[in-house]
């Protein structure tokens, strides 16, 4: 399998070394869990605004998914994270949220759907203005 952000990987400088976060279904069921959220209601988080919090656990769940994937020892928590963030330069936050919103969720992508609410507001593309 290629690592890469179309597969929803990436890597990034945090805690001291390269680290690569997947957003697979393993990390939407970490993000769900640490921001207390179900998996429908995603959408509607990111719409309302990215909270630290939700930066937070987006990285901290990125990186637990691979790590324990891959069977790599996970040498932090989330508040580790959170301390971590304050030295993570914002084009690597960017990154990490563009990879994000390329992966899919449910076989469904995240980018679609926050880019075209409408279409959930009003399913009749017939009377979309």
């Amino acid at each position: 399998m290629t690592k890469n952000n179309k597969r929803g990987y990436v890597d990034i400088n945090i805690g001291g070394k390269t680290r690569t976060l997947h957003f697979s279904m393993n990390f939407w069921a970490s993000f769900c869990d640490e921001l207390g959220v179900s998996i429908e209601q995603i959408g509607e988080l990111f719409q309302a605004g990215f909270s630290v919090s939700q930066l937070r656990a987006l990285i901290y769940s990125g990186m637990l998914a691979y790590d324990s994937e891959n069977g790599n020892p996970v040498d932090y928590n989330i508040y580790k994270v959170g301390m971590w963030l304050d030295d993570l330069p914002a084009d690597e936050i960017v990154k990490v949220v563009n990879t994000m919103t390329q992966s899919k969720i449910l076989g469904t992508s995240l980018d679609n759907e926050l880019r075209q609410p409408e279409k959930k507001n009003n399913p009749n593309p017939a009377t979309r203005k």
